[in-house]
């Protein structure tokens, strides 16, 4: 029996590539980028003729592709942000599983509102969780418009190790990842919103989920290596720095 074909975006980034490897083995998966590299069909989402390219004869799509940087302007954010997330949910693919973000619910985290509950309203903590926040919005339309589905992952700090202390709260491991984009894809939804990030014993959020994610890995079997920085921390409440 033939694999499932998938379509994974962004796939040339640090977070494709530390999911690709537990994608593989189940799934026939078409990799894209606008990055150049090994068996990827490069191009940009934002055309209208490559993404329907891309998309044809796929059963679900994972889309990574964005602007990452919590301090982009809206100008730098809108395209890559919300245009194309509004172009991958009106295709006709059956699943779209959206990587979202938990600067979706910074503002929480920010004034110590924590643990974060995944029902709670959206509020972001700067323009890129904002991007995001309506990227969630907008998969919310597409499902009770059409009946297809999707699964918005809020994904946290996304690395093979936490990159600093700051990520520990919110490190999300390549084991968990891997397996939250797979129960994702399989889970017997039409929509969820999941907060994306490890069992961690410092965790700010709460990963109660209706796809069946459970996390394994624990960001505190790193805590004595990880530097004191702050490169992980979301944006700052009052100080106008965003990360």
């Amino acid at each position: 029996m033939p694999k499932p074909r998938i379509l994974l975006t962004g796939a040339a980034g640090g977070v494709g590539q530390l999911l690709l490897p537990g994608l593989v083995e189940s799934y026939d998966v078409v990799l894209t980028d606008r990055v150049p590299a090994p068996g990827m069909v490069t191009g940009d989402l934002a055309d209208p003729d490559f993404l329907a390219k891309v998309t044809s004869g796929v059963e679900s799509i994972v889309h990574l592709a964005a602007n990452p940087d919590a301090g982009a302007t809206w100008d730098e954010l809108r395209t890559p942000n919300v245009d194309v997330v509004a172009s991958i949910l009106a295709t006709e693919v059956p699943r779209v599983v959206l990587a979202s973000s938990v600067h979706v619910m910074g503002a929480y985290a920010g004034h110590r509102q924590v643990p974060v509950d995944p029902d709670w309203a959206p509020a972001p903590c700067c323009a890129y969780g904002a991007t995001k926040a309506l990227a969630e919005a907008l998969a919310r339309v597409r499902t009770y418009q059409t009946g297809r589905s999707v699964v918005a992952l809020r994904l946290g700090a996304t690395s093979a190790e936490p990159g600093d202390v700051t990520a520990l709260a919110g490190w999300l491991g390549p084991a968990d990842l891997q397996q939250l984009v797979v129960r994702a894809l399989e889970a017997d939804v039409t929509f969820a919103v999941c907060h994306g990030v490890s069992a961690n014993t410092r965790s700010d959020w709460l990963v109660r989920n209706p796809i069946g994610y459970e996390p394994v890995l624990d960001s505190e079997d790193y805590a004595d290596q990880v530097p004191v920085d702050d490169y992980w921390a979301l944006c700052s409440p009052g100080s106008g720095t965003q990360r």
